[in-house]
């Protein structure tokens, strides 16, 4: 098994936090229910509120491109582009 692990960070615009939870529901669940993934968590930060940590998980590259092409996460990239504060960082690991 070649695991892949995606970090994203996400810093959306004051305010907007609720917002940005409501669209990223629909990747965390339909993300969730692919045979490919094995763990998909979303984490705002205590500290600083409209910043938020995506932690992805597949069992190897091709399941975190079935991801990447979904429609759900599709929509959520298109929800999310009037609530971020700057572009997402994505780091693969």
């Amino acid at each position: 098994m070649e695991k892949k692990t995606i970090v994203a960070r996400v810093e959306v615009l004051p305010g907007k936090e609720e917002a940005f939870k409501k669209v990223a529901q629909g990747v965390i669940e339909g993300t969730r229910k692919e045979a490919g993934n094995l763990s998909y968590n979303l984490y705002q930060n205590t500290s600083v509120p409209t910043m938020f940590l995506f932690y992805e998980e597949y069992k190897d590259e091709a399941a975190m491109d079935t991801h990447a092409s979904s429609v759900y996460f599709k929509t959520f990239a298109a929800g999310i582009k009037d609530l971020l504060a700057k572009d997402m960082v994505i780091e693969t690991y």
